[in-house]
């Protein structure tokens, strides 16, 4: 075993994908585009309604994305102001 340097070097990055959430952005018309990027942004509400919300019109975004979007870890980010 190389030390562990080496090791998290080799670890695959996943520069260079696009974020799901702006994939999904992307697909909305404006007045939905603000209203998701509202609720992600607000904290107060869980992620997991927003999940919920979004399948129920044939969208699927899994919470820990949502997670990932609202701690800023998120490869693409999604520009609110292109809505």
């Amino acid at each position: 075993m190389g030390s562990l340097f080496d090791d998290i070097k080799k670890e695959k990055s996943t520069r260079g994908t696009r974020s799901r959430i702006a994939e999904i952005v992307d697909s909305m018309n404006k007045a939905d585009a603000a209203d998701l990027l509202k609720a992600l942004d607000d904290h107060s509400i869980p992620a997991s309604s927003i999940s919920k919300a979004l399948n129920k019109r044939g969208i699927k975004l899994a919470v820990n994305v949502i997670g990932r979007y609202r701690r800023g870890e998120l490869v693409t980010k999604v520009n609110n102001e292109s809505i």
